[in-house]
């Protein structure tokens, strides 16, 4: 999308606060260095004259780095942690600068400890800033203001899906116009369009249109999208595109050139950086000997006891489930169901008779997957990740939904996207299982270890107030 004069707005308020935090960070930690060294504190020119230089260069640097790490890229679509993602990004960078100039200035700047605390203080301002400024933006789209005024040409599948979404987040700040369809009539009242392209370029210029959605796979015959993208283009319109499925190929690939000849190619997924494998790998092992030691050393005692009182032996059950790289490993949890042959055909629905009078509250609390802390210090899952499904299951829905296996791309999880997001419970319906393989598919494409961290936080809280959609 293009630059608008809000975003440059917003980038100019931005840039100059960041500014004015850093010179003022700068300054204050000045004076503390000086008092730790009992140093006669110079006055505000005297201070200026004698660090200058390093305060240019910290400024240089710190906007410089800000062209690469795109802090003050502010558009719509970003969530919160995207836009943090980047801000650490920056410090991380900054901090090689700030450590740098500490270490080789010959007249006194700032200790390491206070340079580690200078990059600190930095990045808390910056952030509360930046939740503010994300906040009342989507308040702001919320009420009416910065919004766009859309267009949807064609339809598949997905469309209304889509359109549903917009209409849903208000704090996106989408004004849907109408359709263009083929093969329909015209109805003012529904905004729906015959498509034809002399009403389209009058429709417009008309309603002042900024973006046209344009449905790939549609019903328009071969041919009018090239139409469809030189009238935008005469106009300065931008033209997004609706896939026909959310895991088509050119979804995970990237333009590469060879000389100067444009060739797709296929994207690694995050995951696939042998770094990346190592934080998450690290973070599994911490956290589960956390759990495993001060959480599961007193719980599974207590819950084996109940489990024995309430329904008998055994106390853990071990179902075969579909892991990494698509291979069977064996789940462990605690036992919640009576003992019946059809525990590893058959999926959980509600008002389950298999499902005991504890296991209810377990499944309800979550507190049932907490031996799979086993399995994640074991290497077979991770902490979060998409969650694993029977072998059955897992082959069933790999023929019915296009890109399923895309999932076993990455570790399994006790917890995952789909399940923060409310994709968790009962499938009913096929639609439920494609909400979920959608929101793991985002996760494999866009894994960071931020969005790892928001995903824990978003399940202990749904653990604390218990989850209307466990079964």
């Amino acid at each position: 999308m293009k630059d608008s004069n809000y975003a440059k707005y917003i980038f100019f308020i931005q840039s100059l606060i960041d500014l004015l935090l850093i010179i003022l960070l700068f300054f204050l930690f000045l004076n503390v260095q000086y008092s730790e060294k009992e140093e006669q504190l110079p006055t505000f020119l005297g201070l200026l004259e004698a660090h200058y230089k390093a305060l240019i260069l910290f400024l240089f640097s710190w906007f410089f780095i800000a062209g690469n790490t795109h802090i003050y890229n502010f558009t719509r679509y970003n969530d919160f942690i995207h836009i943090i993602r980047k801000l650490i990004l920056q410090i991380l960078f900054f901090a090689v600068i700030v450590f740098a100039v500490s270490g080789f200035k010959s007249a006194a700047l700032f200790s390491y400890r206070l340079s580690l605390y200078f990059l600190l203080a930095i990045f808390l301002n910056i952030f509360v800033f930046r939740l503010i400024f994300f906040y009342l933006a989507k308040f702001n789209r919320h009420l009416g203001g910065n919004f766009r005024r859309i267009l949807f040409i064609d339809e598949n599948k997905n469309t209304h899906s889509f359109i549903q979404i917009l209409k849903k987040q208000k704090d996106l700040g989408f004004i849907n116009c109408g359709m263009f369809l083929a093969d329909v009539s015209t109805d003012n009242e529904k905004k729906i369009y015959s498509f034809d392209c002399r009403r389209l370029k009058n429709f417009l210029q008309e309603q002042k249109i900024q973006i046209i959605f344009l449905s790939l796979n549609g019903k328009l015959a071969l041919g009018y999208e090239d139409k469809i993208m030189d009238i935008a283009s005469t106009n300065h319109i931008t033209v997004n595109f609706i896939p026909d499925t959310v895991y088509d190929n050119f979804s995970s690939m990237e333009l590469a050139y060879y000389d100067t000849f444009p060739i797709l190619a296929f994207k690694n997924f995050p995951l696939d950086n042998i770094f990346n494998q190592f934080i998450k790998r690290t973070f599994d092992i911490i956290f589960s000997l956390f759990v495993i030691i001060f959480i599961l050393s007193w719980l599974v005692p207590l819950v084996a006891l109940a489990i024995v009182l309430d329904s008998g032996n055994p106390v853990f059950y071990n179902q075969q489930r579909i892991g990494l790289n698509g291979k069977s490993f064996g789940c462990h949890k605690f036992r919640t169901m009576r003992p019946s042959k059809d525990n590893d055909i058959k999926a959980t629905v509600k008002g389950d008779t298999r499902i005991t009078r504890l296991g209810k509250l377990l499944r309800e609390t979550s507190i049932d997957e907490f031996p799979q802390f086993f399995n994640v210090l074991k290497g077979s899952m991770s902490v979060v990740g998409p969650r694993p499904h029977m072998e059955l299951q897992d082959s069933y829905y790999n023929d019915l939904i296009h890109r399923y296996n895309m999932r076993h791309q990455v570790k399994p999880g006790i917890t995952g996207l789909a399940q923060v997001k409310g994709f968790r419970g009962e499938i009913s319906v096929d639609t439920d299982m494609i909400k979920r393989v959608t929101a793991d598919i985002y996760y494999v494409k866009n894994w960071s270890f931020l969005l790892d961290i928001s995903i824990i936080i978003g399940t202990v809280f749904k653990v604390i107030m218990g989850d209307k959609q466990a079964v």
